[in-house]
């Protein structure tokens, strides 16, 4: 008898929590965590820093934007991610984005993946991590760049 009136109040404090669980909002794009690309391109608006979004790859074809007196680094080292097994093995392909920041020396100092199969994005981010390029430069200053790499898995 104890067993069974313990086991029925924890289900009436229970149900009234996990119904409440079910009732909220979603979340939405603005809820979901930066990654560390985002949360430090928003940490230099704050500093008042410029980085300048453009093209970093050469596949950017004249859709690319032309910002006045800006040289845009090129790739000086992209080596290509290593095909991680457990991805060959599912089968996973396609292409990964990633978003990175070059410093202004030519070194990416922060990357992140933006999409792509969740298998090839840490190989991805690992890879573009270790790309360095040329410095950018705006009107004779070398500056900050954020641009996206993009890598392509076939087997």
């Amino acid at each position: 008898m104890r067993h069974t009136l313990f086991t029925l109040m924890f289900i009436l404090l229970m149900v009234p929590q996990a119904l409440a669980q079910d009732t909220q909002t979603p979340t939405t794009e603005t809820d979901k965590p930066k990654n560390a690309v985002d949360q430090m391109i928003e940490d230099a608006a704050k500093r008042g820093e410029p980085i300048i979004s453009t093209c970093i790859t050469e596949d950017c074809g004249k859709d690319a934007a032309k910002i006045e007196g800006l040289e845009i680094g090129r790739p000086l080292r992209l080596p290509k991610p290593t095909y991680p097994m457990i991805a060959r093995r599912a089968g996973a392909e396609g292409e990964v984005e990633v978003k990175v920041i070059i410093g202004e020396d030519g070194t990416v100092i922060a990357a992140a993946s933006i999409s792509g199969h969740p298998l090839l994005q840490a190989a991805s981010v690992s890879a573009a991590r270790d790309t360095l390029f040329s410095p950018t430069v705006l009107n004779g200053k070398a500056v900050k760049v954020v641009g996206v790499i993009k890598y392509v898995f076939v087997q």
